[in-house]
């Protein structure tokens, strides 16, 4: 980590603990008012009792005092409320914070979940923001990148998001990278614009930490405004309301008149009931049964209210935040959220007087009916506020991430097709054990053939390419001081397995995945192959005759190819790799030799997993066979072998070949 790397991380670290310090003593200020209003809403309802208990409760001044006080324990309710919330996001602030904290650094700490979060075409949302085209990974690229790996895979290390809709979205964005550089471009502003103002964007994320714990709650409110439909009315809704105006007046009259001792509006109310029960018997309970599927869905949706009013607030209006913003101060306006969290919380009456007020008033018509009224005209606004928010919780951890990373960079796109990369690391690497490398790839220089000892960092180097040009893809930092890139399709064969279930073989599955590589489908983008130890599952010749043709083909084609490897027959194609002026080649393409090195310490390999330039000349297998305790017999043959059948690659005599552990006779 350099030293501008260091203090920028110090810096970030030491805004995060002041910061913090800052919310807490206004957590401390909002709970002493709340506790203040609390009080305020009990002595006032008691006073309004004792004064109606006092002055008695048939006088006047008695109802005015009543009237008074329960007016200001209304607004005492109210205010409470407010100040409740207040309490309740600031908590919540903390709460990020505390999770920043785990990260700061670029600390490998998982802080939401890990696993992909479960799809629902059911709640399928609309597009907040247009990012086509894109380039799906398949399972092969998933698994080998480790996108959503356990215990923590490159999904968990940029997840913060607090729903299952933002949680969706990251991992869409990780599943289809992008290819337009006007979208990276634009991704990249919208990242970079909340990493710059983490005050704000750790508000907003405080404010959608309301909504943690609730999503199936989440998808029912998104399948329920989906579904939203007028029902039909028997009779015209206003008769019906003014059906309803007349029975709670007669309800209202006859109970009155029953308590002063007359009896006799008690008929009239008798009869009331026995019409509207019929009424409620012939298609009351269909309005129940619609009513049911936003039943429990208050909180969510003011969860949801709360989130979008906060970002309304401290979204800037640049860059796509700016239409983001918009669409929460339209769902945000009093006639929409506002109007329909107080709908939906009507809904939520049960029990024996439910069931009496559906009776008397038909209850369930009057609220579904208001629920319906709000939702439908303002479905669009409503399903684009929650894919908005959905938006700003995958960018926002993208954010997250470009401020919490030590050694970081905003990637160029550029036309130009290659991949230049500066001092880049793993990021699922903590950054005191990731050893930094140069990367690049050009027009003229399209293939990379790695090679090197077990366990010196060939897989590393390739997973640290395709994790980096994935997060540039998707619009965030890159773990590398400095990155410039054109867009490319990535397809990996890292690690093929065998599935018996499609009646595949290892080696059948390792075919299949580089057939994609040397016969891409069509596209304007450049594939970037990334090719560990090709065909593993045949037999030498096969393997070697095999994977020289493959590299053969990309190098006479317009795409790129990093390929581990231990065999010596392909770093001679370097030498003779200036491409044919057909293919699609480009005259005097050429592939390039790296190689990671290895030293022995104590009679024990030590790697630097420093990349360096040419072929690798030392063996270590036969080492490693001598220090986990071979049988000196098994040793010692394994050397004569190598002897008799020797090739034009590197050998046990071979000036590079580490000392140290002399092969010792076979025993008599």
């Amino acid at each position: 980590m350099d030293r501008e790397s260091d203090r920028s991380s110090t810096h970030n670290a030491e805004w995060l603990r002041s910061h913090r310090a800052s919310v807490e003593g206004e957590l401390s200020r909002r709970r002493t008012r709340e506790t203040g209003w609390s009080w305020a809403r009990l002595i006032t309802f008691g006073v309004a009792v004792w004064a109606l208990y006092l002055l008695g409760g048939s006088s006047t001044a008695a109802v005015a005092v009543l009237a008074v006080g329960l007016g200001l324990f209304a607004f005492s309710v109210r205010v409470h409320g407010r100040a409740r919330s207040a309490r309740e996001l600031a908590e919540r602030v903390i709460l990020v914070l505390e999770e920043s904290a785990k990260r700061i650094g670029g600390t490998v700490a998982l802080v939401r979940g890990e696993a992909e979060p479960p799809s629902s075409e059911a709640a399928a949302l609309p597009i907040a923001l247009e990012e086509d085209p894109t380039w799906a990974m398949t399972d092969q690229e998933r698994d080998d990148l480790d996108l959503f790996a356990a215990p923590v895979g490159m999904f968990g290390l940029l997840n913060r998001t607090s729903t299952v809709l933002g949680a969706r979205r990251l991992a869409q964005m990780l599943n289809h990278p992008c290819l337009s550089i006007e979208h990276i471009l634009r991704r990249q502003e919208t990242v970079r614009c909340l990493e710059q103002h983490p005050a704000e964007r750790n508000r907003m994320m405080g404010a959608t930490a309301g909504l943690r714990g609730k999503d199936a709650y989440l998808d029912r409110l998104v399948r329920a405004i989906q579904s939203a439909e007028h029902i039909r009315f028997p009779i015209p809704l206003s008769l019906m309301r003014l059906w309803t105006a007349v029975a709670a007046v007669t309800t209202c009259v006859a109970v009155v008149q029953a308590a002063v001792g007359h009896y006799r509006w008690g008929m009239a109310l008798f009869g009331l009931l026995i019409i509207n029960l019929s009424l409620y018997a012939a298609w009351g309970r269909r309005f129940g049964r619609a009513l049911e599927i936003w039943k429990d869905l208050g909180p969510v949706t003011r969860g949801y209210m709360d989130s979008a009013r906060q970002a309304r607030v401290d979204l800037p209006d640049q860059t796509d935040l700016d239409c983001l913003r918009r669409a929460f101060a339209g769902v945000s306006s009093r006639s929409v959220l506002p109007r329909l969290c107080g709908w939906i919380g009507w809904s939520d009456v049960g029990g024996v007087f439910h069931e009496l007020f559906n009776v008397l008033f038909f209850y369930d018509v009057h609220v579904l009916t208001g629920i319906l009224g709000c939702a439908i005209p303002n479905r669009a606004a409503l399903l684009m506020g929650l894919s908005s928010l959905a938006e700003l919780e995958a960018v926002a951890s993208l954010a997250c991430f470009a401020w919490e990373q030590p050694v970081k960079c905003y990637p160029t796109p550029v036309v130009q097709p290659g991949v230049t990369m500066t001092a880049c690391r793993h990021a699922l690497l903590p950054p005191e054990r990731a050893v930094p490398n140069d990367f690049e790839l050009s027009a003229t220089t399209r293939v990379w053939i790695v090679t090197g000892p077990n366990m010196a960092g060939k897989s590393t180097l390739l997973r640290t390419v395709g994790t980096n040009i994935l997060l540039a893809q998707i619009g965030t930092v890159a773990t590398t001081e400095t990155m410039q890139w054109s867009p490319v399709r990535l397809i990996t064969d890292l690690q093929a397995r065998d599935n018996l279930a499609d009646d595949e073989s290892y080696f059948l599955a390792e075919v299949r995945h580089v057939l994609r590589m040397v016969s891409p489908p069509d596209g304007a983008e450049p594939i970037l192959g990334l090719l560990d130890e090709p065909f593993r599952g045949t037999n030498t010749k096969e393997r070697i005759a095999a994977s020289v043709a493959v590299v053969e083909r990309i190098m006479a084609s317009r795409h790129f190819l990093v390929v581990a490897t231990h065999e010596p027959a392909l770093t001679r194609l370097v030498d003779d790799c200036a491409a044919p002026t057909g293919g699609g080649a480009q005259a005097g393409s050429v592939a390039r030799n790296v190689h990671f090195h290895e030293h022995l310490e104590d009679n024990a390999m030590v790697f630097d997993y420093q990349l360096r330039s040419g072929p690798a000349v030392a063996r270590n297998a036969l080492l490693v066979l001598e220090r986990e305790g071979f049988p000196e017999s098994i040793i010692a043959r394994a050397h004569e072998w190598i002897d008799d059948n020797a090739d034009p690659g590197p050998r046990v005599d071979d000036p590079g070949f580490p000392r140290g552990i002399t092969p010792r006779a076979s025993p008599a």
